[in-house]
């Protein structure tokens, strides 16, 4: 099986810095499963593993590799969104899927593997990490934060705000808040490029928690 193989061939960082183009391909493959037939991805002990590894992907200094990772993670934490709001109306998918199972494999996946994720994305907005695809398109940074805003709002700023210690207070509390108030899609965007601004011309000076 395809998931076979790429776990036996990507087993260290290094593996994956070694081999970009198959963590690009198979994740793209990840997240066109996870839009057009989710529920046996979901309910397989195989999104855990998915989940790890894609916190691995994100680090990489590729461009189509970490495009690729962040694409996953954005269409499976969207998944949870629609999942959440349809479990909650009683419903089942048109496959057959009970939608409530969905939501609660997802859900423990989320919780169990999700703070690496959100710190890997913290990273990228400082600029300890790659962040090669900020706020645009389908797989960015912007977009996997707002969909987490959406599925897991407490568990995302649990994970967060540590992440953030460094940072500016005032830039800080001014993102933070855009998550607490759960604003637009196209707000959050432009909060995170102004947030992302201030970390880059802070690490520049040299600072550290407080602005100059």
């Amino acid at each position: 099986k395809c998931q076979t193989l790429f776990f036996s061939m990507l087993r260290t960082m290094d593996d994956f810095t070694s081999h970009p183009d198959i963590v690009e391909e198979f994740f793209f493959l990840a997240g066109r499963m996870m839009c057009k037939c989710p529920e046996p991805l979901v309910l397989s002990p195989l999104l855990v593993g998915l989940l790890q590894c894609a916190a691995v992907g994100m680090q990489l200094q590729h461009r189509d590799a970490n495009r690729g990772t962040l694409n996953f993670l954005e269409n499976t934490v969207s998944y949870g969104v629609s999942v959440v709001k349809s479990a909650k109306a009683g419903g089942s998918s048109s496959t057959g899927y009970s939608d409530n199972s969905c939501k609660e494999a997802l859900e423990r996946a989320i919780v169990s593997d999700g703070q690496p994720i959100v710190n890997n994305l913290a990273k990228a907005l400082l600029g300890d990490l790659p962040a090669y695809r900020l706020d645009y398109g389908n797989g960015s940074i912007a977009g996997v934060l707002h969909r987490l805003n959406d599925l897991c709002p407490e568990l995302l700023l649990q994970w967060i705000n540590p992440a953030l210690t460094l940072v500016p207070e005032s830039a800080k509390a001014a993102f933070v808040g855009t998550l607490v108030q759960k604003v637009s899609r196209d707000e959050f965007n432009s909060s995170v490029r102004r947030f992302v601004s201030i970390c880059e011309r802070n690490r520049k000076l040299g600072g550290g928690t407080s602005e100059s």
